[in-house]
């Protein structure tokens, strides 16, 4: 075990084991809340315990973080320990806000009530926390965002208060995934540095990091993804998506994909992985005919030749990321009926097309064309479980 770039928010950890001993380290003598995923083994809480909190990570929403709020204002804890997957780490983070002072949780939720994307006041963190993932590929231990999902769709919330103060990657808290789970991950975090690699506004150092860690993560997810060194390798790279100069090009907005994907996961109700592997490859398409407001064709092909050139897949972007979908068996979303692709267009350009600068100059009609081309299981789905929201506190 050891610690990466030591002094910066957040400190990375990660070794066999680490989880349980840093946590009590982290905690000695400090009024500690631990935030667990229900359906992971929870550790005693250390330090001065105030208490343990259990999410449904199926069932987190606004009223699920607004609940955990108003738990972590009364128990006034001084360090959070956050246990699960990127949606019960989210919520710890927003939640976490309730100790800020000046009302910062209060603008995040009114904000995102009536915006897609919300940017908080620049703040340090209101409560140290550690965030311990128990999932590969939302780097959600590492980032300074938080997705809250409300009545109108998942909204973006952005700012330094949401950053971790220690990000503990433990392999024993990831064996009990399964093989397809451990490779969705790992496309979820090529596909942020895919992302960025679209745009031709971007360093060469961050294009040279994201080229290096894309290709270490496709090799180790094609090579193994069963034992531990493996699973903690794709959690680590996962993390150095976020640590590095990868993501940190001129244009923040440049994985135009994220932004279809979300509406189309919060309309069917599926994960937001799947959900992007039905719309990548049309839109890679799309950039590779020259379409400029999806991204930069050269940048695209350049990135998908140097990342790509090793794994026998084709050289052609949008082919050979639907061969790696297939390969690796990533699963496809049902086919949106008609009434809910138009719902998905509109939201789309509603929330984050036409004159935003996230997918700027794409309309309802752009996005219907992308959802008319993109990969659905020929299989009938049912409809999404309606999961009430559990939380289960001691």
């Amino acid at each position: 075990m050891r610690s990466a770039f030591a002094g910066r928010v957040p400190t990375l950890w990660h070794g066999q084991g680490a989880a349980a001993r840093l946590s009590t380290q982290f905690a000695e003598g400090r009024e500690t809340l631990v935030i667990a995923d229900s359906a992971v083994a929870i550790p005693d809480p250390p330090g001065r315990g105030v208490g343990t909190i259990e999410l449904d990570a199926r069932a987190v929403d606004v009223t699920t973080v607004v609940d955990l709020a108003a738990e972590i204002a009364r128990r006034s804890p001084n360090l959070i320990v956050a246990i699960g997957g990127g949606s019960v780490l989210d919520a710890s983070k927003i939640a976490a806000l309730a100790l800020a002072p000046g009302r910062l949780l209060d603008y995040a939720i009114e904000r995102a009530s009536t915006s897609a994307l919300v940017f908080l006041p620049d703040a340090p963190p209101p409560v140290d926390v550690v965030a311990v993932p128990t999932t590969l590929g939302t780097s959600s231990e590492t980032n300074s965002v938080g997705i809250l999902k409300n009545d109108h769709g998942y909204r973006l919330i952005c700012g330094r208060s949401l950053r971790p103060r220690h990000a503990v990657i433990d392999p024993r808290n990831l064996m009990t995934l399964s093989p397809a789970a451990v490779r969705e991950g790992a496309l979820e975090a090529f596909l942020r540095l895919a992302g960025a690699a679209t745009s031709s506004r971007r360093s060469r150092r961050g294009d040279s990091d994201a080229v290096a860690i894309g290709r270490a993560l496709l090799n180790t997810a094609a090579r193994d993804t069963a034992s531990a060194a493996s699973r903690l390798r794709l959690a680590r790279l996962s993390a150095l998506t976020q640590r590095s100069a990868a993501l940190r090009g001129e244009d923040p907005y440049s994985a135009r994909h994220w932004y279809v994907a979300n509406e189309v996961a919060f309309a069917l109700g599926v994960r937001k992985m799947v959900a992007t592997v039905a719309v990548i490859p049309p839109i890679w398409r799309r950039i590779r005919a020259g379409d400029a407001r999806w991204g930069d064709r050269a940048s695209l092909e350049s990135f998908w030749r140097r990342v790509a050139g090793g794994l026998a897949l084709p050289l052609d972007p949008s082919r050979g990321i639907s061969a790696l979908i297939d390969r690796w068996e990533i699963s496809l979303p049902r086919r949106p009926t008609a009434h809910e692709f138009g719902a998905i267009a509109v939201a789309t350009e509603r929330s984050w097309g036409h004159r935003y600068p996230m997918l700027p100059g794409l309309v309802e009609e752009d996005i219907r064309g992308v959802l008319r081309d993109s990969r659905w299981s020929p299989l009938t789905a049912a409809a999404p479980t309606d999961f009430r929201r559990l939380a289960r506190r001691r």
